[in-house]
């Protein structure tokens, strides 16, 4: 594995600069601010980031990613551009079983341009451009491989007695082999448009290594239209998984006429549970620097269905703790041992599948728990975590701890509940330092020895 890793980061390094690319866009091509792209980090990262694909910024550089997203996350984003220029957006993702869905809303304002004569000189003539884009995406995932698509469409408004708008689409595959990420795709595809569209072609690798102390990830991407070539490189360093820095560099490996040269750019992010924040700076050879901010929040799942279900989750005093007889851990070769609320539909629990995946383990968990069959809920997230996971199903072994401390903390009484409930939480934290449900959690259970948290 090492001697994959290593020769897949000098191809990384090293091949696109050997590739033909573009990205810029000819003079005739419309709505050339469509291709704004989209979020801080993804900024920061040189524009590397149609194989990386981990935030909402999938809308833009590769819809196929929303799939490998484990929550539901919003993100926006504010853009000081040029001299008074600025942009906006607004993107979300909602993972599905089969895919996900998501959308993005993006304003451009290109601030005030004094018009001038055939001549040259100056008229009382103000112009105000600004660019409205809507965007709706959707993608499917196959085993390892995903695939989507997504129809964007641009209003330009130029003058207030002159606009035109457009309607494109983008098309885009990912394919995820454990760390290492492969992308291909082509954005802005012309469907309706008055002008030429401004289409260009994308292909991309991201490749994470290191420990849970410390992560290292890069990814390179080469973008084609008919401007030019463009390279894009990127590095992160994480700590905790919490912290970042990123560096990036855009570079064109070939003269392009009446176009600014590509540099550097770098930022920083911060991850605190459920929230996080971006920040990247670009440089843009003699137009100057742009300043770029992104606010994210992502919804853990799975969420309580009623207020009696959160209620009852917190264990208020309200809703009593549930006791149930002590139950040694089940395995895959065991047999569970009947619900305690005889109620419940589930009475007739077998020996869990030996063929199930982690996700569709912890999927069967999270149900009976929903179902407050706690029993066979532990069963199938201790099934969940005794599977061996992928990259992109890990997230799916930290929910499975967390919410395995949460029964035992809550809802199963045995005479080792309380050291049960923190040694899933603990490893929760293990697995993802930035859980929020074992973050939330542990804390209560270290510092309250009652049966129900404070408030």
């Amino acid at each position: 594995m090492k001697k994959i890793h290593a020769g897949f980061l000098l191809a990384l390094l090293f091949i696109p600069s050997l590739s033909q690319a573009q990205t810029l866009a000819a003079g005739n091509d419309s709505t050339q601010t469509s291709n704004v792209p989209a979020g801080a980090k993804a900024a920061a990262l040189g524009g590397a980031f149609s194989a990386w694909d981990d935030d909402t910024s999938s809308v833009y550089w590769n819809p196929a990613g929303m799939v490998w997203l484990p929550k539901i996350q919003i993100e926006t984003a504010y853009n000081q551009w040029f001299q008074d220029s600025f942009f906006q957006d607004l993107s979300g993702v909602y993972p599905l079983e089969w895919g996900a869905v998501g959308g993005r809303i993006s304003y451009v304002n290109l601030g005030s341009i004094t018009g001038r004569d055939a001549n040259g000189t100056p008229t009382n003539l103000t112009l105000s451009p600004e660019n409205w884009g809507g965007t709706f995406a959707t993608a499917v995932k196959l085993g390892n491989f995903s695939l989507g698509a997504s129809l964007k469409s641009y209003v330009e408004v130029l003058t207030n007695t002159y606009g035109y708008g457009t309607l494109n689409m983008d098309i885009g595959g990912l394919l995820r082999l454990g760390s290492l990420g492969l992308a291909a795709g082509t954005r802005n595809i012309g469907l309706i448009s008055p002008y030429n569209a401004l289409t260009e072609y994308y292909s991309g690798a991201s490749l994470a290594v290191g420990s849970k102390q410390f992560s290292f990830h890069l990814g390179t991407d080469i973008t084609s239209s008919d401007g030019g070539v463009v390279l894009h490189h990127g590095v992160e360093l994480g700590y905790q998984q919490t912290v970042f820095v990123r560096m990036g560099l855009q570079w064109y490996p070939q003269p392009l006429p009446n176009q600014e040269e590509g540099g550097l750019s770098g930022g920083v992010g911060l991850n605190l549970g459920d929230f996080k924040m971006d920040y990247s700076i670009a440089d843009y050879g003699d137009l100057g620097l742009t300043n770029r901010v992104s606010l994210g929040y992502q919804f853990t799942i799975p969420q309580p269905q009623s207020a009696d279900d959160d209620a009852d989750a917190r264990g208020t005093e309200s809703t009593p703790r549930h006791v149930t007889v002590k139950q040694p851990p089940a395995t895959a070769t065991t047999r569970t041992i009947v619900a305690a609320r005889s109620t419940s539909s589930n009475t007739d629990m077998n020996i869990p599948e030996m063929n199930l995946s982690l996700k569709e383990a912890y999927e069967i968990g999270i149900a009976a728990y929903k179902a407050q069959n706690y029993e066979r809920a532990a069963t199938y997230l201790k099934k969940t975590i005794s599977l061996r996971p992928t990259e992109g199903d890990k997230v799916y072994q930290a929910e499975a701890n967390s919410m395995l401390g949460i029964i035992y903390q809550y809802y199963l009484e045995t005479p080792d509940s309380t050291t049960l409930a923190r040694h899933y939480y603990h490893a929760a934290l293990e697995i993802d330092p930035a859980n929020s449900t074992a973050l939330k959690h542990l804390p209560q259970l270290e510092s309250d020895n009652s049966d129900a948290p404070s408030r």
